[in-house]
């Protein structure tokens, strides 16, 4: 989810959350016109009006996206204590009517159940139920005449089951959001995976034919647009079939994976390396001419010769490479094609060779006769 719309779920809750606060202020202010409060109602109109706009100042914040500088950007507990506290200092004011207030609690109880953990959760609900025996004793100190023990043990017995059943549900909606966000996280790792795969080759880890066309097509259009230029370069892997049929096809695929190590190490973050199947290779050089190519191509055939695998120490391997530049605004076909001719008449040369557009480059390798690949 992004952060603006997490902003704009956050800024939802608790403006939904202060409308709930208003209607408790209300709800005081018709109490206080009828004569519940120990106090006159100007003060019991003070004290909800600061709760109200205390509150009001959490929705400001998150509307002003100053709550991102918190870990719980939400702000979510100490919108909750706020409210509470008011509450409590409410219900030491208040006559007769405290058992309704006691809903007040529970609604602030149902406003942390989709967000707070576990514990704080708990710790919440132990703050809640000091917070109301704190009140009880501030009366029973000062109007003793107010307190019936009797009553208020089941009013407190009635309220901490009701808490319980609120633990309850906070702990369910706890734990299927922790599963929600473990699955979540598995969902986003397998989309990825998918996504890695969609362009990838999966046995060398380079890029696959698909994902490969869309960047020459993104290379083309930058080209087409401005003095930009970039060369394809077409590679064979020589008597590739030789060595599958002599050593195997596990050894073939980890001479692919060789390769395609070896292409990675030779090129540039702006490159591209893509296998198009089997033995057949592509380089997107950027903003690279012909010179440069060949001289890229010319470095990964020398050390592509001085590789050596331990299943075949003896083993000789030749690449064979066709060099073209793209010319603008020809079709990426075009120039493919181009690329493959090249590697074609590179191959019809006696492999070992690189075959570039300009006539002069065209420099193949020459080998002593006892070196040359089986």
């Amino acid at each position: 989810m992004l952060q603006t719309e997490k902003q704009a779920l956050r800024l939802r809750r608790s403006v939904l959350s202060n409308l709930g606060v208003l209607s408790l202020v209300l709800l005081c202010w018709l109490a206080a016109h009828m004569g519940y409060f120990v106090i006159d109602t100007p003060y019991v109109l003070a004290l909800t009006i600061v709760m109200w706009l205390g509150h009001g100042l959490f929705v400001i914040a998150i509307a002003c996206s100053g709550n991102l500088r918190f870990k719980d950007a939400s702000l979510t507990l100490p919108q909750m204590i706020w409210v509470t506290l008011f509450l409590s200092l409410l219900m030491s004011v208040v006559q007769d009517i405290r058992p309704l207030l006691l809903m007040g609690y529970l609604l602030v109880m149902s406003f942390g159940a989709f967000r707070l953990s576990i514990k704080g959760f708990y710790g919440f609900t132990v703050f809640t139920i000091a917070c109301y025996l704190l009140s009880l004793s501030w009366i029973y100190q000062h109007r003793p005449d107010d307190v019936q023990l009797a009553q208020e043990f089941f009013v407190f017995v009635g309220f901490g089951l009701s808490l319980c059943g609120f633990l309850l549900m906070g702990t369910e909606f706890s734990n299927l959001r922790k599963s929600l966000v473990a699955r979540h996280r598995e969902l986003k790792g397998a989309v990825s995976r998918i996504e890695e795969l969609a362009v990838t080759d999966e046995l060398t880890g380079l890029y696959n034919r698909r994902y490969l066309m869309q960047m020459l097509a993104q290379q083309r259009a930058l080209a087409n647009r401005s003095r930009y230029g970039f060369v394809v370069c077409y590679l064979d892997l020589d008597h590739f079939k030789k060595v599958n049929d002599q050593y195997g096809h596990p050894f073939g695929d980890k001479v692919l994976k060789g390769f395609a190590n070896l292409m990675s190490y030779c090129l540039r973050e702006v490159d591209i390396g893509a296998r198009l199947g089997g033995e057949e290779f592509v380089l997107v050089l950027a903003d690279t001419n012909l010179d440069a190519a060949y001289g890229v191509c010319q470095r990964m055939a020398d050390k592509w010769r001085e590789m050596r695998f331990h299943e075949a120490p003896d083993l000789i391997l030749t690449l064979s490479a066709g060099i073209t530049e793209f010319k603008a605004p020809e079709t990426i076909e075009r120039t493919l094609e181009r690329a493959d001719r090249l590697l074609y008449e590179a191959k019809n040369k006696g492999r070992n060779c690189i075959e570039v557009e300009q006539q002069e480059l065209q420099v193949p390798f020459d080998f002593d006769e006892d070196t040359q690949p089986a």
